[in-house]
This record gives C-alpha cells, sequence and structure tokens, in this order.
C-alpha cells in the first residue's frame, strides 16, 4: 500500500497476511482531522480544523456512495476550537471539543443539540443508554484524567442534555486517554506515557462503580499489556483491540494477546474508526485497512 498526505509522503507497509488498504480521503488542504466516526454503511464523519485557526472547524460526512469523494458540511462551529471525538451511534453523531469543552449531538435530522460541557473531553463510548467520556480537567499540564459515565436526559426544549457526572474511572495521574467498551460491556482504558499500559474493566466492575466510593483505579490486576503508549483505542471482530501507538497501527486481543503490528512506522494519530474496516487518520489524510 502507498500512500501520501499533504504534510508527509509515507509508504505504509502492512506487515499483518491477510490485511490490505488503501486512502480515503485527504483533509483539506491546511487543514488536520480531529475526531472521526464511521456508520455501518461506511459514512465516515470527521471534524477538521484550520491548522492556522484562521477559518472556522467543521464536522463533515463523507460517504461510500461516491468513494469519499465529496465533503457534505453538517455543522459549523463558527470559530477554530481543537476537535477531540466524533462517535456514530444508533444514527446520531456525538462530537466534542476540548476548547470550551462543549459535548453536542447531531440528530438524524440533522439538527444539532448542545447535550453540555466537560472540560478538555477527549474520547468518548455509548453503552447501555449512557454516554462515556475520557476527559483530563487539568488540562495539557497537569495529568488528571478520569472516565466518566452520563445519562442523556430532556432538556426541556425537546432535545438533550447530560446529567451530572458519574465517576467510573480516576486515573488519576494520566493524561488525555482513549478508552473502549465492548457490546459484553467490557471497558478497556489505554494509558498515555504517564501510566503505560492497557487496562480492563469487567462489565460488573463498570456497573458498580456508582458514587465516589466505588470509583475505579489504573492498578496493575487489570493491566493486560505493560509498557504501552495508546493515542486511540477501536474494538474490531471477535476480541480485537485495534490500537494507535502514534507510530503504528497494532492488533491486539482483548484478552491480553499480541496479534500483529499491521501498520508500523506509518505515524498513525490519534484517531481510529472500525466499522466492517478500520479507518485511521493519517495526519492530513485518513486512509483505511
Amino acid at each position: 500500500l502507498a500512500a501520501s498526505s499533504a504534510l508527509f509522503a509515507q509508504t505504509l507497509n502492512i506487515t499483518a497476511p491477510g490485511y490490505s488498504g488503501g486512502k480515503l480521503f485527504d483533509a483539506t488542504p491546511g487543514f488536520v482531522i480531529e475526531g472521526l466516526a464511521a456508520a455501518p454503511g461506511g459514512d465516515v464523519y470527521y471534524l477538521e480544523r484550520d491548522s492556522t485557526f484562521a477559518t472556522s472547524t467543521k464536522l463533515y460526512r463523507r460517504s461510500a456512495l461516491d468513494s469519499y469523494t465529496a465533503a457534505t458540511p453538517l455543522f459549523d462551529f463558527l470559530s477554530s476550537p481543537y476537535g477531540s471525538f466524533a462517535l456514530w451511534e444508533n444514527g446520531r453523531v456525538f462530537f466534542g471539543e476540548n476548547s470550551t469543552g462543549v459535548v453536542r449531538v447531531l440528530n438524524p435530522d440533522l439538527t444539532t443539540d448542545v447535550l453540555g460541557t466537560v472540560a478538555y473531553n477527549y474520547d468518548a463510548a455509548f453503552a447501555g443508554g449512557s454516554l462515556f467520556l475520557s476527559h483530563n480537567p487539568g488540562g495539557q499540564n497537569a495529568p488528571q484524567n478520569k472516565v466518566s459515565r452520563y445519562d442523556l436526559l430532556p432538556d426541556g426544549g425537546g432535545g438533550l442534555m447530560l446529567s451530572a457526572e458519574d465517576l467510573i474511572i480516576d486515573t488519576p495521574n494520566d493524561y488525555s486517554a482513549p478508552f473502549e467498551i465492548s457490546a459484553a460491556g467490557e471497558l478497556l482504558y489505554g494509558g498515555t506515557f504517564a501510566r503505560p499500559g492497557i487496562f480492563r474493566f469487567s462489565a460488573a466492575e463498570v456497573a458498580a462503580a456508582t458514587g465516589p466510593l466505588n470509583t475505579l483505579a489504573l492498578d496493575s490486576a487489570r493491566r493486560i499489556f505493560i509498557g504501552v503508549t495508546s493515542g486511540a483505542l477501536a474494538l474490531g471482530g471477535p476480541a480485537q483491540l485495534w490500537q494507535s501507538d502514534f507510530g503504528s497501527l497494532n492488533l491486539l486481543d482483548q484478552e491480553g494477546a499480541y496479534r500483529g503490528n499491521v501498520l508500523p512506522a506509518c505515524l498513525v494519530a490519534g484517531e481510529l474508526a472500525v466499522e466492517g474496516f478500520i479507518a485511521y487518520e493519517k495526519f492530513s489524510s485518513t486512509q483505511s485497512a
């Protein structure tokens, strides 16, 4: 597989047998992708920010029907915040930015609701009817990352809003980090260089983590991979866990086995989405494998 981006020319060497790939699309020249989601039909949703902050950040959709040629704008921030995540769930797209911390949802009728504000939100997952967010209230210079659960409540005006925070994981000394929740309810947390490793929490532990006395921690008993630093995680097929360490794309096993380095030395950035294929953001272009 050979591919290039507007910022870096790279040859992507897929080393794992049975995998191939190609470029889906480039970001707008001078822009970066900061948030990526894939829908079951193959549509890709993403946040794109002007690297010079001269124009506003936008949420776009690209469709498999036209081979991802046209970028359809769905939401304009009217400012240039840093995008953090995009998440497709049952026809809705949840997305956040970490400049002001606002979390929104794009509804199937293309209207948007402001759900609330969670400072320095970074990643999201949806499980059991609730939205889970990874967020570091300390910001870039203070490692205080947490994972919290929020119910979606009526806001009194026909829309939705976030409930009060239910703290699930308090690191309390990690930076902004990715996580995933499996269909069985297990939570997998990818630590940064401050707390390297991938940690697994059972569905029962996550369900029981209500209230300040039951908050979960990153301890050695729950660490299934040692010494790895994660920029992004995404769950794939049975027991598959895709992981970006900002230098390669790796295929792991939810049970703690290393399956292979699919894309070595490919400068994979911090966005992964899996929906029948693996979409990953490589600086200014989006690739698939």
